[in-house]
């Protein structure tokens, strides 16, 4: 809805900006209908009062912007309804000359999940709750209060993770020699599916390391590369592990919905994690298709599927407890042994959580037999506090499965 000031903005759509409605569905894969996605590169300009909006990088969301007395009022929608309430925003903004504006977020068909964070150069983040001056209790609408000037200051609901920072990464693994890049297929829109390999490529042994199914869930993959450099450094016990196990990432799922800054879905509006039973999708099935060429290596076999996400708090969630499953109990030793090493932090675990929906976690445990873990972190986590759970996690992972492998030789 545009109000008597939104005259006062130039508004350029550098794409159609129109419903997901259309989307065409078959029934192994789904291809968008360029005429009918989402896009999200959109700019505004206030010639009168000199400020510019724009969302026109990776991950920049909002869905309008009008211009109001005396604050602009951002309007943030999801790519479709019903969804998660994983309300993402993410927009840059400056002005010609240093002051002080006022930005209300309006949010439909979801509520305030994230608190802001900032960024001078999109590299270096600080968390930004301060800048919150009123909240309504429903969440549906938060006031911020943000400094702007000539330099471009981009505000968003967590770190911008994209691609461009994942290949950043990726780039600086590569520098080991037992380390392999390659790309197993492409998303709905051909952008790649990146995959890691990392450790020795003869071992027959692996385990399998997924992030990014959902795009906001940037703590997941936080986590995520922390936990993979502690596979990847020149401890004793990391070398000894890469020796025996090969470590398989797929590390950004869904590229699309990372670009384009979705709550939930891919560019076809579909919920990756809720694909693990039909392989409608071209990044899921890819994905399977992977895993399923590590299990049919000859004499080896898949020991454990993790899939990092971002929730609330840490925790696991698995497959119920009773279920069998390969190396047996591991699951349950390796929560203990995170315990034990970290006694200040206790990672929770929801045993059959989503266990009747199509994810990933379920899919693996059922169809090929082993521990497979939704590795959830918090939104809101102190980022050295996920880093230290990570490494710590990973190295017990680590030792245990060394551990059970010496014991079945």
């Amino acid at each position: 809805m545009m109000c008597a000031h939104t005259h006062r903005f130039r508004r350029v759509f550098l794409a159609a900006a129109i419903s997901a409605a259309g989307l065409v569905v078959g029934s192994t894969n789904a291809i968008a209908d360029p005429s009918t996605l989402i896009s999200t590169e959109v700019s505004y300009e206030s010639k009168e009062h000199g400020i510019r909006f724009d969302t026109d990088f990776p991950g920049g969301k909002i869905d309008s912007l009008v211009e109001k007395k005396d604050h602009f009022e951002i309007t943030i929608k999801p790519e479709l309804e019903p969804i998660n309430d994983s309300a993402w925003y993410a927009f840059r903004v400056k002005a010609d000359s240093e002051r002080e504006i006022q930005v209300r977020l309006r949010y439909e068909g979801g509520s305030h999940r994230y608190a802001p964070k900032i960024s001078r150069d999109r590299v270096n983040w600080e968390s930004a709750e301060n800048l919150v001056v009123s909240r309504h209790p429903t969440g549906r609408e938060v006031t911020l209060n943000i400094p702007v000037g000539e330099k471009s200051l981009w505000v968003a609901g967590q770190e911008i993770v994209s691609e461009k920072e994942v290949g950043s990464w990726m780039k600086g693994l590569s520098t080991k020699p037992d380390v392999d890049q390659s790309v197993i297929g492409q998303s709905v829109l051909g952008n790649p599916l990146h995959r890691v390999a990392i450790g020795n490529p003869d071992a027959k042994d692996s385990i399998f390391i997924l992030s990014r199914q959902h795009p906001p869930e940037v703590t997941g993959t936080i986590g995520m590369m922390h936990f993979v450099d502690a596979i990847n450094t020149d401890s004793n016990l990391a070398k000894k592990f890469r020796e025996n196990f090969l470590t398989v990432i797929v590390p950004v799922a869904n590229p699309d919905g990372v670009e384009r800054g979705y709550w939930r879905s891919n560019a076809n509006g579909v919920d990756l994690n809720r694909d693990w039973l039909r392989f409608t999708q071209p990044e899921t099935k890819a994905i399977r298709d992977e895993m399923l060429t590590l299990r049919d290596r000859e004499n080896g076999r898949l020991w454990l599927f993790l899939d990092f996400h971002s929730t609330f708090n840490e925790v696991f969630y698995t497959p119920p407890r009773e279920t069998e499953l390969f190396p047996p109990g591991f699951t349950t030793q390796w929560v203990a042994a995170i315990d034990k090493r970290m006694p200040a932090f206790e990672m929770l675990r929801d045993d059959g959580h989503n266990a009747h929906r199509s994810t990933s976690k379920a899919w693996v445990a059922r169809e090929l037999g082993i521990h497979a873990v939704t590795y959830e972190f918090g939104d809101e986590t102190q980022r050295d506090l996920i880093r230290d759970i990570a490494i710590n996690s990973a190295e017990e992972m680590m030792r245990l499965l060394l551990e059970r492998k010496a014991d079945m030789q």
